[in-house]
């Protein structure tokens, strides 16, 4: 969403938007919150640029053509404006659409963020927006989580944490979510976490099928190695290391039993390591 001063004729007010769009106010203002027309705050009203007008007139007509919803574009507008109730009001609708949680992770949250994070390495993000769009999807994977513990038996716990020098947790959510939609039980202790503390949780779990490391900083090999060497010491569990900090065969030279660049890669390769056994 742009903050650049426009002139007058290019910004609606969000009633001539729904003239030109011949549907009534409360309707637009429906499109607003779900994302799918973007807006901003001009005082206490709401205001469309004239070219958001046409994008989501002309992106309407193509997404009906196809019998679908872009979703992803519908939650990352919302993010963007820093919007926690309209950004789960998008995954409201979703869902209500037939998009299971594990799909709002994978096509609209995941590929969010990482447009979030090209944007700011490009310099088209400020720190400032950036910050407040993942403090968004922080609260909406809090939502999600009644929506990924399917019902049926569990394949055991996954213990799921990071090394002492990492400091995203939020990988690391998306990916207890994730395991749990796959019928894991999970135990998240997030990032930050110094290996004895990781290994003492592990050894003092029950039914434990696989420990993952989630690594999204690079410049942290030595810690990898702490921490496997740790858990070595208290478990014979396959060891799951990934995440766009650490190259796949390099985690594996560290010990990992496999490596992956994403939870549903590290899902699969657990899945198969479990029916062999």
């Amino acid at each position: 969403m742009s903050s650049e001063p426009l002139p007058p004729t290019d910004l609606l007010t969000l009633q001539e938007a729904a003239d030109e769009l011949g549907v009534h106010y409360m309707t637009a203002y429906r499109y607003v919150r779900l994302g799918m027309l973007d807006a901003s705050k001009q005082g206490r009203s709401w205001v469309v640029r004239r070219d958001d007008l046409e994008a989501f007139a002309s992106d309407a007509e193509t997404a009906t053509e196809r019998g679908e919803a872009p979703w992803d574009e519908r939650l990352y507008n919302r993010m963007l404006a820093a919007d926690d109730s309209g950004a789960w009001k998008v995954v409201e609708a979703a869902i209500a659409s037939g998009t299971s949680a594990h799909e709002v992770y994978t096509t609209m949250l995941i590929p969010s963020l990482r447009r979030m994070g090209d944007e700011w390495r490009a310099g088209d993000l400020d720190i400032a927006s950036e910050h407040a769009a993942s403090r968004v999807a922080e609260r909406v994977i809090a939502r999600l989580g009644p929506f990924v513990n399917p019902r049926g038996a569990r394949k055991g716990t996954v213990v799921i944490g990071s090394t002492a020098t990492e400091l995203h947790d939020m990988p690391l959510a998306i990916a207890a979510d994730l395991f749990r939609s796959a019928h894991f039980n999970v135990i998240n202790l997030g990032a930050n976490l110094p290996p004895d503390s990781f290994a003492r949780i592990v050894s003092a779990t029950d039914d434990v099928v696989a420990v993952a490391i989630g690594v999204t900083m690079i410049d942290q090999e030595d810690e990898v190695a702490n921490t496997v060497t740790a858990l070595r010491g208290v478990t014979d569990a396959p060891l799951l290391i990934g995440g766009s900090g650490i190259d796949p065969d390099r985690a594996v030279e560290l010990g990992a039993t496999t490596s992956s660049r994403s939870a549903d890669e590290a899902i699969a390769a657990l899945d198969d390591l479990l029916a062999a056994s």
